[in-house]
């Protein structure tokens, strides 16, 4: 064999072995379903508008965290429906909570309480830590939001048996979380990252939301795309720890 045929030869199978790894890797994150397979799930709330579940959950995820309530007084519109929907499918399903810092953490929980069903068949509460209006530009101070968030995580984990996780970004986790909850899993909102590093308060997180523009089938709303998140292990880990 010619050294021009040899060196073709090794080129070639080469790029053979580069497709296939690329097929195993996006298998992998983003394929079929298996007891090591990569667990991936949604976030929604009525932003998404009427959602087919059926559909939805035939699309490779496993998991979806649908938005209860916020504040002291409101609720999704569409979390009745897409609570009882959502329960006839096999996705493991959970709820959450937009944490605001205008009214006490006793008030937003009975408002979550209220709304959100007791069961051990669902994946643990989220309360989301984010910030909104005045709050973007002058946070509210850190001892003012443990006194809400304290409250809040009491009544709930008195309620529902579990600790919930907690949902925030970077910035947040810093600034209101580091080490004072050590003891509570982490739903981490990192978009820059191909795979958020260990947290700053040296814990691993549990939950990554690695994108805000997902599109998957099987919702009208007026919002076109959709949260996808992963969890950090495998199905196996994920029914371990949850289940």
């Amino acid at each position: 064999m010619s050294k021009k045929k040899w060196i073709s030869l090794v080129a070639g199978i080469g790029i053979l072995i580069l497709i296939a790894l690329i097929i195993y890797g996006y298998s992998n994150l983003f394929g079929g379903k298996g007891d090591e397979h990569v667990v991936k799930g949604v976030d929604l709330s009525a932003y998404q508008g009427d959602i087919d579940w059926d559909l939805l959950a035939a699309q490779n995820i496993d998991f979806a965290y649908i938005k209860a309530t916020e504040g002291n007084d409101y609720v999704d519109e569409k979390f009745k429906m897409n609570w009882e929907e959502s329960q006839k499918t096999e996705l493991k399903v959970g709820a959450y909570h937009f944490l605001s810092y205008d009214s006490t953490g006793k008030e937003q929980a009975k408002n979550f309480i209220d709304n959100v069903p007791v069961s051990n068949k669902n994946l643990p509460p989220v309360v989301d830590m984010e910030l909104y209006g005045a709050y973007e530009a002058a946070p509210m101070e850190k001892a003012k939001v443990k006194v809400i968030l304290d409250e809040f995580m009491k009544e709930l984990e008195n309620t529902y048996k579990v600790k919930p996780i907690i949902y925030t970004n970077q910035y947040l986790f810093d600034m209101y979380i580091g080490t004072d909850y050590k003891d509570y899993k982490i739903w981490i909102v990192d978009l820059d990252n191909n795979w958020p590093d260990t947290l700053t308060n040296g814990e691993e997180w549990t939950l990554w939301q690695f994108s805000h523009r997902n599109v998957l089938d099987g919702y009208t709303g007026s919002e076109t795309f959709i949260d996808m998140n992963l969890y950090n292990g495998t199905y196996n880990e994920f029914i371990d720890e949850f289940f």
